[in-house]
């Protein structure tokens, strides 16, 4: 399969993923409110707290909805930041058996593969190169860093003689 192929297929399994637990979400709020609605009203079940503890509910599910659709949105059009957005996504996906956790597999494989560098080459060109030790490195409570001929070599400090 082509590298295009996979970025497709990815986007599409976060879309599914994203479909699959909004229509979840709805269903449950429907089932909520409509257990609320069709119950006598008594002093024994405070709706308001109920309303509001779904509420909150709501609220975090939407939080973990949104990725998904964003996600998307970025594999579909290729933007430059859709690989961070995939990641982010697939991180908050993977709780979600099975769609979920196929997207988060599939995504996760591909971006921490090679293979997306071909589609994104101008984000692959931009990563910034390993990081160098400076010249004079602090020794610290192991050992020290000391360059010789050239080359940054790693000093081991001595142990204390303990006898």
């Amino acid at each position: 399969m082509t590298p295009e192929e996979h970025n497709k297929y990815i986007s599409w399994t976060f879309l599914a993923n994203g479909l699959f637990q909004g229509a979840m979400l709805l269903f449950v709020f429907i089932f909520v409110f409509a257990m609320l609605a069709a119950g006598p009203s008594n002093g024994d079940l405070p709706e308001a707290l109920f309303v509001l503890i779904f509420g909150f509910a709501l609220v975090i599910n939407l939080a973990f909805l949104a990725p998904n659709f964003v996600a998307y949105y970025a594999l579909k059009n290729r933007k430059p930041w859709a690989r961070i957005a995939s990641i982010v996504a697939s991180v908050l996906a993977g709780m979600n058996v099975p769609i979920g956790t196929a997207a988060c597999v599939y995504a996760l494989w591909f971006f921490f593969g090679e293979e997306w560098k071909s589609i994104y080459p101008d984000v692959a060109s931009t990563n910034s190169p390993p990081r160098q030790i400076p010249d004079r490195t602090p020794a610290n409570w192991e050992g020290s860093f000391v360059r010789q001929d050239g080359e940054v070599v790693y000093r081991p400090a001595e142990p204390p003689d303990w006898r």
